[in-house]
């Protein structure tokens, strides 16, 4: 997966949303997805404004260089930034049966759920990831407490195959196996 693979700026269109890259512009309508305080216990970081302009930041130079990050999510009918989705290399120290290869992960606006739109936008990023990188094995993390986002990794293809603690949050690890391997369950 080399740095040019996916590197222009093209967007992806779904029927009601627009999956595209993040630029410098988005802060305002970008921080509220990290600045709002998460209800529950949860392992998504909660970000003050300087931490989401970081995070957008990393995320553009994610994609200069592994040729790939995730996508803005803008809502058509309203401009209104509604989520994150996509694939990173978090290298989150779980080991390199994870951190070594591409991790998918989706982030809705509290306010916009229920709507579909992790759904309709993970199912367009795994597409175009699919199209750019055939073959090739994707993990997540999820809470099992976050019944939604079990539903959808499973939908996505997705299949448990490990535990870890992250935060103090117990998670379930899942892979999405390349097409040469079979799926691991533990």
């Amino acid at each position: 997966m080399g740095a040019a693979d996916d590197l222009s700026d093209a967007a992806i269109v779904t029927d009601r949303l627009i999956l595209r890259t993040h630029r410098p512009t988005d802060l305002d309508a970008y921080a509220p997805l990290w600045t709002a305080t998460p209800t529950g216990i949860s392992f998504t970081p909660v970000l003050d404004r300087e931490g989401a302009w970081a995070r957008l930041l990393r995320l553009v130079g994610h994609r200069v260089v592994f040729g790939f990050a995730p996508f803005v999510v803008v809502e058509k009918a309203t401009g209104y930034i509604v989520g994150e989705v996509g694939f990173a290399r978090f290298r989150r120290g779980i080991g390199p049966e994870f951190d070594d290869v591409p991790e998918a992960m989706w982030i809705v606006a509290r306010e916009m759920r229920g709507k579909g739109y992790g759904g309709e936008a993970m199912a367009a990023a795994v597409g175009r990831f699919d199209t750019r990188f055939p073959g090739g094995r994707s993990v997540c993390m999820i809470d099992p407490a976050n019944t939604v986002s079990l539903r959808l990794a499973e939908r996505l293809g997705f299949g448990a195959f490990g535990r870890t603690t992250r935060h103090g949050v117990d998670l379930m690890l899942f892979e999405r196996p390349s097409s040469s391997e079979p799926r691991r369950g533990r």
